[in-house]
């Protein structure tokens, strides 16, 4: 299938526009004119920019419960999703349905017409319909890739929400430091130096950095970016590099653990709903580990991986290895041995969700005094290194 950018107009002159999948440009006239549109101009898509969407969680958990509601309901698959194509609030979802329904029309399966999209359905989505559909369970996977996007959309919120007071905090100091640098320590510091005196060591240091603030700040902001863009070069130069920059990652005060038990929790959240599936064990653990982004702990689960191939059991996989915490494996242990192996998934996402927001919270709960001693010490600062040369000038006034 080649990809067509096209430009038409209708019988009544509005002009439309979008991406067509189709085998040849022929085919593009035929489907356009099928739909009242005549063809203005056309550009076949390269590979790379074939489909350039943003991935809207919010969306696709509307479009999975309407595909649970419709299904339910008895309709059959193409008018779910011509509807789908017609409430859409998305211009590009839009194409994407459209070109969805055209496939699916011409003999093609719910999961291969979405797997021509992967910027909007990635691999576990596709995998979880494709095993839904030999199962006939097409109402419960959608029903649970719903509650999945919509805990995943409460996280991300929860995330930035955490985030916004301290960037708040430190915009706030720069900011101060930034009006002082530029307003208030220039005239303070023609005031002190008219005294004639030798300035002392806090007031030296503040003129200093009043001087050189901007240069100062540039030239970190230089150093961090060239760091950045080096170790960028050097991760993509090599494989190597690029697992040990993550691995620094995940050892990093505080930060390294919380960052590593996200992953965990997003691994075990997609295994689970991937095994309620029933999706073999090995498809299991191989998407759920694509859906990282670390890579030092998608080594780690290639090498539990391979314990299971080699005749290990999954907990056993799991304990042999120190960087994963012990309550996992003892957790699939009881799965295992019950026979109830997703209530026990379940325990542990809630687990590692729990702990992540005691740690978010814990986390605020120090940036907030810490924020305000950082302010109070810039205050503290500039005021001692004011009033020091000041209250010297008024003993020798004295005397």
């Amino acid at each position: 299938m080649l990809h067509f950018r096209y430009y038409s107009v209708t019988a009544q002159g509005q002009k439309k526009r979008g991406i067509i999948m189709a085998s040849s440009l022929e085919e593009v006239r035929h489907r356009l004119a099928e739909r009242g549109e005549y063809l203005l101009r056309y550009r076949e898509q390269s590979h790379y920019r074939r489909f350039f969407y943003s991935r809207n969680e919010s969306h696709l958990e509307e479009i999975c419960i309407h595909f649970k509601e419709m299904s339910q309901a008895g309709i059959p698959l193409l008018d779910i999703l011509d509807s789908i194509k017609q409430s859409s609030p998305s211009i590009h979802l839009k194409d994407v349905f459209e070109n969805i329904y055209y496939l699916v029309e011409n003999g093609a399966s719910l999961s291969e017409a979405m797997s021509y999209f992967p910027q909007v359905f990635n691999h576990v989505f596709v995998g979880i319909i494709r095993a839904a559909e030999i199962s006939g369970e097409l109402v419960e996977a959608f029903d649970q890739l719903a509650i999945f996007l919509k805990e995943q959309q409460k996280f991300k919120v929860k995330i930035i929400q955490s985030l916004r007071y301290p960037l708040l905090l430190l915009g706030m100091i720069l900011l101060l430091i930034s009006i002082l640098s530029v307003f208030v320590v220039p005239e303070i510091q023609t005031l002190i130096s008219s005294f004639g005196h030798e300035l002392p060591l806090s007031t030296r240091i503040l003129v200093f950095v009043s001087d050189k603030f901007f240069l100062i700040i540039s030239s970190l902001c230089l150093l961090l970016g060239g760091g950045i863009g080096v170790l960028f070069c050097l991760s993509h130069l090599s494989q190597k590099i690029r697992i040990e920059c993550h691995q620094v990652i995940l050892r990093m005060p505080f930060i390294g653990r919380l960052f590593k038990e996200m992953q965990v929790l997003l691994f075990f959240q997609i295994f689970a709903i991937l095994h309620q599936n029933k999706i073999n064990l090995f498809e299991c653990f191989a998407n759920a580990r694509l859906s990282l982004t670390n890579l030092f702990i998608k080594q780690k689960l290639s090498e539990v991986s391979e314990k299971i191939k080699r005749g290990h059991n999954l907990p056993d996989a799991f304990k042999g290895d120190d960087f994963f915490d012990l309550y996992l494996s003892r957790m699939l242990k009881i799965g295992i041995q019950t026979g109830k192996l997703d209530p026990c998934l379940h325990c542990i996402t809630q687990h590692y969700r729990h702990t992540i927001d005691q740690k978010i919270g814990k986390l605020l709960a120090y940036l907030e005094p810490i924020g305000l001693l950082i302010i109070g010490g810039i205050m503290f600062w500039i005021v001692s290194a004011v009033f020091i040369p000041l209250y010297e000038q008024l003993i020798g006034l004295d005397l």
